[in-house]
């Protein structure tokens, strides 16, 4: 499961229109209507019921929504941890690489 399948699921419905929520994405909406697709396959469950004039999530969509905002909280956050974490005990190599007799280690 690709996590850009998620943020356009919660895109999705959130806008509950492809085209927008395609355009929220920089890309057109067949591609990200494939995309939402490609997620139902994986998942086995239809997340969205579609009609010509509108999107409304199913009780499936509903959950892995929920779940995904979550998911992608957390993926989110790993950037902010790694920006703030100490950077006590990173090891650093010179340019010129590791020291004279020390390659083995």
């Amino acid at each position: 499961m690709e996590i850009r399948s998620l943020r356009y699921a919660v895109t999705l419905a959130e806008e509950l229109h492809f085209g927008r929520a395609a355009q929220r994405h920089f890309i057109a909406a067949q591609p990200f209507g494939r995309h939402i697709q490609r997620l139902e396959r994986e998942v086995g469950r239809r997340l969205f019921e579609r009609t010509s004039r509108k999107v409304v999530l199913t009780p499936a969509g509903e959950r892995l929504v929920a779940e995904a905002r979550r998911v992608l909280a957390a993926v989110d956050g790993l950037a902010e941890v790694a920006r703030s974490s100490d950077t006590a005990g990173l090891c650093r190599v010179p340019a010129d690489g590791p020291a004279e007799g020390t390659a083995g280690l």
